[in-house]
């Protein structure tokens, strides 16, 4: 179930610190994953924050880049620290978010342009500002609509705040989010399918679905076990514990790919770093895939 990588281990101990895990806890299951994801941060982020933008535009969007991929490690962290501390099922909810926040920065990174940061914004002001719409008209008539309605437009405030910031960066910084180039997918299928990503899709994401969303999967697993000996629900466990943790290196692994799609589109050539990085997170999959009940041939 373990796998050593060649390359050294020298953000281990920090993750142990950080998140105050014991001295004395088998972090062998996390090490590559965390060492990649420590790794990739810091390479993209101490990369972009070099960068003198040209523009405000692009001052603008190497930002935002480098904003969305910090949030994406710290839920990177959370998944691994998940695991580490055997919440094996809180591990691949996380790693779900670390997927889909993983394609989104690919996506803005290799198929967008600053128009595409100004639509991706847009897509949850509009949505948000229409759910608080229906919110307040499905109070109506309540007791207590006329004290929620002044959180709701409390909250809306906020929104129109956010809103009158992006028409300020839009126009202050000639951006052109009209543009074939400028298209922000509503799907997330689609973002995979324009990164030609699709089996990854249903291979990862999807796969994680159950516990994120608490589906009747696992529950319905469990129920069938329980005629099995108590030897086969031992295996049974030992090879979703496996899976979970082979899933947190593939969600990791999109992480390094995130990383480095946004250092490639500002030029930076030499990716051999980051490359190692995936290599290693790849030869971990295929090390744990077949305890996990995935053939090895099926691991690309």
């Amino acid at each position: 179930m373990f796998f050593i990588s060649k390359q050294p281990m020298k953000h281990l101990p920090k993750f142990r610190k950080q998140f105050k895990i014991d001295p004395k806890a088998d972090l062998r299951e996390v090490a590559v994953a965390v060492e990649a994801i420590y790794e990739a941060h810091e390479i993209s982020t101490n990369f972009l924050g070099a960068i003198d933008p040209p523009n405000c535009s692009e001052g603008f969007r190497i930002h935002s880049l480098v904003n969305l991929l910090g949030r994406i490690f710290e839920h990177s962290q959370a998944m691994l620290v998940a695991i580490a501390t055997g919440s094996p099922a809180s591990a691949e909810a996380l790693a779900r978010i670390v997927i889909e926040g993983s394609i989104n920065v690919m996506y803005l990174a290799v198929r967008g342009d600053t128009g595409t940061l100004i639509n991706f914004f847009e897509s949850w002001l509009t949505e948000h500002d229409l759910k608080l719409t229906k919110w307040k008209e499905k109070i109506q008539g309540e007791d207590y609509a006329d004290k929620v309605s002044l959180m709701i437009e409390e909250r809306r405030g906020v929104v129109i705040g956010l809103e009158n910031y992006l028409r300020h960066m839009e126009v202050n910084c000639s951006i052109d989010k009209t543009t074939k180039e400028a298209e922000w997918p509503k799907s997330l299928f689609k973002r995979f399918e324009a990164l030609h990503r699709e089996t990854d899709y249903y291979e990862s994401y999807h796969r994680l679905s159950g516990a994120s969303h608490i589906t009747g999967e696992d529950t319905l697993t469990w129920l069938f076990s329980l005629k099995f000996s108590d030897v086969q629900q031992h295996q049974m466990a030992v090879e979703a514990w496996a899976y979970s943790i082979m899933m947190t290196r593939i969600a990791s692994r999109f992480f390094v790919e995130a990383a480095a799609s946004c250092v490639i589109a500002y030029g930076r050539r030499e990716n051999e770093d980051l490359q190692n990085s995936r290599q290693s997170l790849g030869e971990a999959v295929v090390t744990i895939a077949k305890k996990a009940g995935v053939p090895v041939d099926a691991q690309r």
